[in-house]
């Protein structure tokens, strides 16, 4: 007699719980997903790729889900945020890894961020993005870190991508010889930087030089190549 009591309860119990999951499925349905700070890929492709479960197109058991940290991966962002703005609404934030410079090989352009991660390939040269060219075998995988057959020169590509950020230098390419001495251009500015292991020293005093040049529309080449710290720049105008 008492287990038969106690079906009902257990038949109630169950109905409701049932019956609030329907509540919820229908509901917080998601009928919107709205997406911000995408340049890579367009607003679909990442909403896909963040709402990638059946778990995602309900605003409750999305919230759910990445409270408990089940949220997928994107190499090509820094961070990204979910937020809920409505009960039907999903929107994506995203703070994507920033492309500070290309690599032009065999007609090919290999964009990478601050760490040589691989961001985009493309026949297509991309605008006021500078580039970096050189003749030395390069392969990549996207989203991987570029590879070079000379490794040393890779570093000293990472090397002065690095410091140009930094100086805030405006530049468009640097050409690496048969040699690998490095030669940078900025508008109708040569700099001549030669082949060192690192070019701290001589970007520091560049920096300045280069943007007092560019100010006055000079046509010069600057002749780094022997200078150490505190020494003389030597600039020729055209």
């Amino acid at each position: 007699m008492q287990n038969q009591k106690r079906k009902p309860w257990k038949l109630i119990l169950l109905g409701v719980a049932l019956f609030l999951v329907i509540i919820v499925v229908l509901t917080f349905r998601v009928t919107e997903i709205t997406v911000e700070g995408n340049t890579f890929f367009s607003g679909q492709v990442v909403a896909e790729e963040v709402c990638n479960t059946f778990l995602d197109h309900n605003v409750v058991t999305s919230w759910i889900k990445r409270k408990l940290g089940f949220s997928p991966t994107l190499p090509y962002v820094r961070e990204y945020q979910v937020t809920y703005p409505g009960i039907h609404k999903i929107h994506i934030k995203l703070y994507e890894k920033k492309m500070i410079a290309g690599i032009a090989y065999m007609n090919q352009y290999i964009y990478f961020d601050k760490d040589g991660m691989v961001l985009k390939s493309t026949k297509e040269k991309l605008a006021d993005i500078p580039l970096f060219e050189t003749k030395t075998m390069t392969t990549f995988a996207l989203y991987e870190k570029v590879q070079m057959e000379d490794e040393a020169l890779l570093s000293r590509i990472m090397n002065l991508s690095g410091l140009f950020q930094h100086y805030k230098i405006t530049w468009d390419r640097v050409v690496f010889d048969s040699e690998n001495a490095a030669f940078l251009y900025s508008g109708n500015i040569k700099v001549s930087l030669g082949k060192k292991d690192n070019y701290d020293e001589a970007i520091a005093a560049l920096s300045d030089i280069l943007k007092t040049a560019r100010e006055q529309n000079l046509s010069c080449e600057i002749d780094m190549t022997t200078y150490e710290a505190g020494g003389d720049v030597i600039l020729k105008k055209n």
